[in-house]
Parts: C-alpha cells; sequence; structure tokens
C-alpha cells in the first residue's frame, strides 16, 4: 500500500509518499530515505520510488520525502536548499512519525544518497530514535566535493561572495548563496558527529562514481566503530547503470540484521 502525506516543517510543507507492506505489523523496520542535492524522492530514473518498492515487497516500510524546494514540497530550490535546511526537515519526518500511533514501536532506519547521505551521518539522533544507517555514494567532505567537482572552483567562489549561482554540474538548477555560506560556517564533519556512534552502518559506493569519490567513503569507513559493512560495487553515482545490484546488496543487509 502507498499513500502520500503531507509533513510541516520551517513553516511550509514536506511531500512524502508512505510504503506499508502488506505483512506490516508493529516490529516492521521503517525505512526513512533522504535523496541527493537536486533529486527528489522519485530519485534519478526512478532509483529511490524503484527501492521502495524492492523493500515494501520485502515486508518493510519505508518513507520517502522531498525536501523544502525539491520535488513536490513546498518552497524554492534556490532559496530554501541548505545542509542545515535539509537536517531540519528530516528531523521534522522523524518527529512526524513519532506523532503517528500506527509507527510507535517500529524500528527506524535512515537511508541517504549523495548529499542526503550527509544528512544521515550528520544527523543527531539525540532522542535515539534510528536502529541503524545506510548511505550510497554518500557525500563526506562536502566543501571539497562542491568547491572542486559539482560546482567548480569558479562557481564556488561566486556563491562565496554572496552572489547566486546556476547551471552546475550540467544541470538548469539555479541556487542562491546561503548554500556555500552554510556549508563554511558549519563545515558539517561526518565523522565527527557519529564518533560516539555504534548502531550498524551499511556504507555502499561504486567505484565508476564520477560525482563523489569512493575514497572519501572508505576513509570514513575505517574510523566507524560500530558495526559496519562496506560494499564496492561497479556502480556510478545514482546506479544508473545498474540499480538491481544496489537493491540487492541494501535487501542482503537489511535481511541479516533487521529481517522484516
Amino acid at each position: 500500500m502507498k499513500e502520500h502525506v503531507w509533513i510541516p516543517s520551517r513553516s511550509k510543507r514536506l511531500s512524502a509518499m508512505v510504503h506499508i507492506p502488506d505483512t506490516f505489523h508493529n516490529k516492521t523496520p521503517l525505512i526513512i530515505c533522504c535523496h541527493g542535492f537536486t533529486g527528489d524522492k522519485v530519485g534519478y530514473n526512478q532509483l529511490t520510488v524503484n527501492l521502495a518498492k524492492v523493500l515494501e515487497k520485502a515486508g518493510y516500510a519505508v518513507i520517502r520525502f522531498d525536501y523544502l524546494g525539491s520535488g513536490d514540497s513546498d518552497g524554492d530550490f534556490a532559496s530554501d536548499t541548505s545542509v542545515a535546511g535539509w537536517k531540519e526537515d528530516l528531523n521534522n519526518v522523524l518527529g512526524w512519525i513519532k506523532s503517528q500511533p500506527r509507527f510507535s514501536e517500529n524500528p527506524r532506519l535512515l537511508y541517504g544518497h549523495s548529499l542526503g547521505g550527509l544528512v544521515v551521518l550528520t544527523h543527531q539522533d539525540d532522542l535515539q530514535q534510528i536502529v541503524a544507517r545506510m548511505v550510497f555514494a554518500p557525500v563526506t567532505s562536502p566543501i571539497s566535493n562542491f568547491q572542486e567537482i559539482i560546482f567548480g572552483p569558479a562557481l564556488w567562489q561566486k556563491a562565496l561572495s554572496g552572489e547566486p549561482i546556476g547551471y552546475f554540474y550540467g544541470k538548469g538548477f539555479k541556487l542562491n548563496s546561503q548554500f556555500v555560506a552554510d556549508l563554511v560556517a558549519n563545515d558539517y564533519n561526518p565523522r565527527e558527529n557519529m564518533a560516539q556512534v555504534t548502531t550498524p552502518l551499511l556504507m555502499v559506493h561504486g567505484f565508476l562514481d564520477a560525482v563523489v569519490p569512493i575514497q572519501g567513503s572508505k576513509n570514513f569507513f575505517q574510523t566507524y566503530q560500530g558495526a559496519k559493512e562496506f560494499k564496492e560495487l561497479e556502480l556510478e553515482h545514482s546506479a544508473e547503470n545498474n540499480q538491481e545490484i544496489l537493491q540487492a546488496a541494501i535487501l542482503e543487509w537489511l535481511t541479516a540484521y533487521f529481517p522484516s
């Protein structure tokens, strides 16, 4: 079963899709999906919705949502997009889940792709709601990744000076300077945030990824102190070449740690 819900966040509304398997019960794992930069809850080539369908069929509940300014959510991409804003959106999604009696006992897992992976890895689970995290091609060094690859030095410097930028990495999006200002001001460091976390972690990264280099994931993985697994696969950044092996890798890990 699939249903659409609106979730309040930053005085606006997030568009979210909830997948409930036929076998749903109060211990069914619930996976919250965080999309990447310039992405949405459907995903590039339907990456996220296809994953959600596979997980639902396997007996998992899934919530995938659009950050403000992305997809079907309220807001404007140029002015509402920042890691700080995305982190707030995720917190509000988790707050909504907590308010729903049907999800009161379900274990909650986070999944993030690309910049959504950074949001997952820097999420501060103060209420200890999250039992595990899964990331695919996560951004682990946001400043260098955006400065050197996604924006390039010229656009990065332009945004740093307070000007809006656009048409980065072959895409037609426009973005105000608050995105870069937020990265510089907060220096989002997943290693620091996860230093005291020991819940299970799955990292998947493709060695064909030209957008977010795999070495960042390898470096982070070495420092993580909890139960962990790293899957290096023949994948591009958004699994453009083979979604099935990504789905299989995630499902294999979930079945081992959190059977439905």
